[in-house]
């Protein structure tokens, strides 16, 4: 009777050895499965991230030479306003200049 029980003993502790040997093999596996998987999704997530990144700077330049192209187009008109103001500003000036210096030197007529 004591035989028996032993043996029943060394027998649920060779099951016991088994069946942790077993979930550590299948732990394992699952660790290797989850570090596959989440590789997998760090890749995605990599190249998600890069192609919006693209995708904004392509955006971003685009809004960038729009607002160029709008301020350029203003400074153009500004500066043909100055110009077209400063056409008579400066026939008004050299007409001027010349009438003082024709009065200085005596001369009335041209």
């Amino acid at each position: 009777m004591i035989k028996e029980i032993m043996d029943e003993i060394l027998l649920a502790e060779k099951r016991a050895e088994e069946i942790t040997l077993a979930a550590t093999a299948q732990a394992k596996e699952i660790r290797q499965q989850g570090e596959k998987a989440s590789a997998g999704i760090i890749a995605d997530a990599k190249k998600a991230a890069a192609e919006l990144l693209s995708s904004l700077e392509k955006e971003t330049d685009l809004a960038a030479a729009k607002e160029e192209a709008l301020v350029l187009e203003e400074g153009r008109k500004e500066a043909a306003a100055v110009k077209r103001s400063a056409e008579g500003k400066v026939t008004d000036a050299a007409s001027s200049v010349k009438d003082r210096l024709l009065k200085k030197y005596g001369v009335t007529a041209l």
